[in-house]
């Protein structure tokens, strides 16, 4: 039974998706609407790309995307991807929507045509022309010709001037006169362009006459076509010239062969203006006319975990597919994930105007009363050239406890602070110079030492060396200062610049001995390194000894037992800094991680791998925080980047286990070495350095040496160059529980993929809060960039 149903299985992956296409009606008028809907369900997690046919005869006044996920038993999730197009009938006939296909990677199904009749018994235009556009036509003046069998061509504008965002009507009028148009066969053929720079919606043209008048004793009949644009961006907008093009037949017969003649019209420019500064109102670029917001909550009431639906909509005139989403202030503790976008599309008045609703969802992760502040949304209105804002009232919003809390997750181990690798403190402070210096002088070295050995004697092939003077007390003393202070604080910036004093705080030394220890530091570099030279020695060396006892370190002597650092500490404070403030001490990052406080603990973890990000321990401990606390995506980022500092630390690699990879390509991105850059290059310059060494002491002939220094430093260089590009990768991790990968910049994009928490993305450019994101199983789209950490 095992067997069939596998075999099941594959055969429903193999065949790709299944799509159907239906109405729901198929008989209307013109003038009225239809809804197209396309469902497309797959089982795989490939992404479904939808294609429409030509709808001719309709315009397409609203759309909505949606997709659903089904888990059925053992056969697997089903994904659902929906689209519905509200249509209106523009013409009447039998209008034949054409297949539908969906295509999954190579996989193509398509559906059967629709037929939808549409009567009317009136002309088509004369319902859908617009009162504003019937005004331009009345008041537009006739061509001047004195011909009565020549046509004209003409362009139509509101005005040359308008604000960006505003809308633009464009209509070319074709005058033709009756007696020539009584003698065509068909319908004159106009073309409107639409120009660069705009937001266009589908153009309408006249299937009949669209108006009748009396020009020099003569009718002449309008054929136009009309749409609508709102400029984008201010300056000039130059509008392509229209055509038209007609066949009238040679001779009466009617077997003649027909003439056909083309003729343009002139283009237009506007000028757009940029929209008027704000004075006193939030500045915006929505563009607008009688605006109205209103914000609904479901349900008011819940709990923990469950979700709470926001639907914020917007009514009114203007670009409705442009108006940017409001700005909704959730509370703290609320997890935010943006749903559908709902656009629909009506005329009012011979003006674009409709609504948009924009749909959140809102996942509450503590219980209390909350309230959702009031939703402000300023628009600009070109009627009266002024500046509105509509807002809506607060909402209140009530959580109760949730029914069935989660369980605690184990509590992973804590690291100590390690600081940064000796290596790679070397390797950064030796910059691109040490290792080109690795590369050359070996060979130089090796050249130069055969050349002396082939020329001097043996007998003078030894130099003689030097004895270095004895150090005396204080310099001894000196050294363990120094070696005391390194032990304290690794980081040499710290250590010799004016951030001693914090930098010894910070490594757990009290305030008062911090800002002593500084200041006998200042003191040791003015004694050697002044003009009034060392003083009083003696002295000196025996405030050293105190401050060595007080950090933990034996006298020159090394006789008898170290006091307790703080009776010591206590006997300074005594001393010197009687008058010196205790300051406050506050709970560590540790002691707030085993108490529980989690986001406490975790902002101090991820302050201390700011300050110092390259102490492994420091992304170690603030991954093991956020895994405790349920945040599994930024976990995974923080543990990933603790696994390239230290990657072969057994507790890193413990925690990294804890959250596995979510699909293959995730683990082939996050993947992580066995040592790093820097170890690998050591490794090869040890393998070099060698190299060259044993041709420097003439034993070239041992072929075996040579043969296995190369192999050891070309190894290891070609490993950690690999290592390099690999994290040279611009890589970011999914923080958030599922990130919708939409298909263009905006919320309201269908989502062509949905990455889980831990998923790994590769980033590319940026566009406003969004970044665009790929991946080498098909995955490319937009994110928001609060939903990704990167590496």
């Amino acid at each position: 039974m095992t067997p069939l149903l596998s075999l099941v299985t594959v055969v429903a992956l193999l065949q790709g998706a299944e799509v159907t296409a239906s109405v729901d009606r198929t008989h209307l008028t013109v003038g009225e609407e239809v809804t197209l809907t396309v469902r497309a369900r797959t089982r795989t997690a490939d992404p479904i790309e939808i294609m429409l046919p030509p709808l001719t005869g309709f315009a397409i006044v609203g759309s909505r995307d949606m997709t659903e996920v089904a888990i059925t038993g053992t056969n697997g999730s089903v994904r659902t991807t929906v689209r519905e197009l509200q249509l209106r009938a523009e013409q009447p006939g039998a209008l034949l929507i054409g297949p539908v296909r969906a295509r999954q990677g190579r996989s193509v199904e398509s559906t059967d045509p629709i037929l939808v009749t549409v009567d009317s018994a009136a002309d088509r235009f004369t319902v859908s022309l617009s009162p504003l556009a019937r005004s331009l036509l009345e008041s537009a003046p006739a061509p001047v010709s004195h011909r009565a069998d020549r046509v004209a061509l003409t362009m139509l504008v509101p005005s040359d001037t308008v604000y960006a965002g505003q809308q633009v009507d464009l209509i070319a009028a074709a005058w033709i006169p009756r007696e020539l148009r009584q003698r065509m066969r068909r319908a004159p053929l106009l073309t409107l362009n639409s120009p660069e720079g705009v937001w266009a919606y589908p153009a309408s043209a006249s299937s009949g006459v669209a108006l009748s008048r009396q020009v020099s004793g003569h009718w002449t009949d309008l054929f136009i076509t009309h749409q609508v644009v709102f400029p984008l961006a201010a300056g000039r907008l130059i509008v392509p010239p229209a055509s038209v093009e007609y066949a009238l037949p040679v001779t009466f017969s009617f077997f003649s062969r027909e003439e056909s003649y083309t003729l343009r019209s002139d283009s237009i420019v506007i000028t757009v203006l940029p929209l008027p500064p704000a004075s006193g109102s939030p500045a915006t670029d929505v563009v607008g006319q009688a605006l109205t917001l209103d914000l609904h909550v479901d349900p008011a009431t819940t709990r923990v975990g469950e979700p709470v639906e926001a639907a914020v909509t917007i009514n009114g005139v203007g670009n409705v597919a442009l108006w940017p989403e409001p700005v909704l202030k959730w509370p703290a503790g609320f997890r935010v994930y943006p749903a559908q976008t709902e656009v629909r599309i009506a005329a009012e008045g011979g003006r674009i105007a409709g609504g948009k609703t924009f749909r959140f969802l809102a996942v509450p992760d503590s219980s209390g009363n909350f309230v959702l502040p009031e939703v402000r949304y300023p628009y600009f209105d070109a009627s009266t050239g002024r500046y509105e804002l509509v807002t809506t009232p607060p909402r209140g919003l009530a959580v109760a406890a949730g029914a069935e809390p989660r369980a605690a997750r184990a509590l992973p181990p804590l690291l100590s602070r390690r600081g940064e690798l000796g290596i790679d403190r070397l390797s950064r402070q030796g910059g691109w110079q040490g290792w080109l210096a690795i590369v050359l002088v070996p060979p130089f070295i090796a050249w130069l030492t055969r050349r002396r050995w082939r020329r001097r004697p043996a007998a003078e092939r030894t130099p003689g060396g030097s004895k270095r003077p004895p150090l005396t007390r204080l310099g001894r003393l000196e050294q363990e200062f120094l070696a005391v202070l390194t032990s304290h604080v690794p980081d040499s910036f710290a250590r010799d610049g004016d951030g001693l004093a914090q930098a010894l705080r910070a490594a757990g030394v009290e305030s008062a001995v911090a800002d002593h220890v500084k200041r006998l530091r200042d003191r040791l570099r003015a004694a050697r390194y002044g003009p009034r030279g060392l003083g009083d020695a003696a002295e000196l060396a025996a405030e050293i000894e105190q401050v060595l006892r007080v950090l933990g370190a034996d006298g020159p002597a090394g006789a008898g037992m170290r006091r307790p650092r703080t009776l010591v500490a206590s006997s300074l404070l005594l001393g010197f800094f009687l008058t010196a403030p205790m300051s406050a001490q506050t709970p560590s990052a540790e002691a707030l991680y085993e108490a529980g406080a989690l986001r406490a603990a975790a902002d101090s973890f991820a302050a201390r791998a700011s300050a110092d990000p390259r102490d492994a321990a420091h992304w170690y401990n603030l991954g093991a925080t956020l895994y405790r606390a349920g945040a599994d995506g930024k976990a995974t980022a923080a543990w990933t980047r603790a696994a390239r500092l230290a990657p072969r630390d057994p507790t890193i690699v413990r925690a990294r286990n804890l959250l596995p990879a979510p699909d293959a390509t995730t683990e082939r991105l996050l993947r992580v070495g066995w040592g790093t850059p820097t170890e690998w290059g050591i490794a090869a310059a040890v393998g070099w350095v060698a190299l060259w060494l044993t041709v420097a002491l003439g034993a070239q002939r041992q072929r075996v040496l040579l043969l296995a220094f190369g192999a050891l430093a070309a190894g290891a260089a070609g490993l950690g160059v690999t290592e390099m590009l690999r994290r040279e990768q611009p890589l970011a991790v999914v923080v958030v529980d599922a990130a919708p990968v939409r298909n263009a910049p905006y919320g309201g994009a269908s989502a062509a993929a949905t990455v889980p928490a831990g998923g790994a993305l590769l980033v590319g450019r940026r566009y406003g809060p969004w970044r665009e994101v790929h991946r080498g199983d098909g995955i490319h789209g937009w994110v928001l960039d609060t939903e990704i950490a990167g590496l």
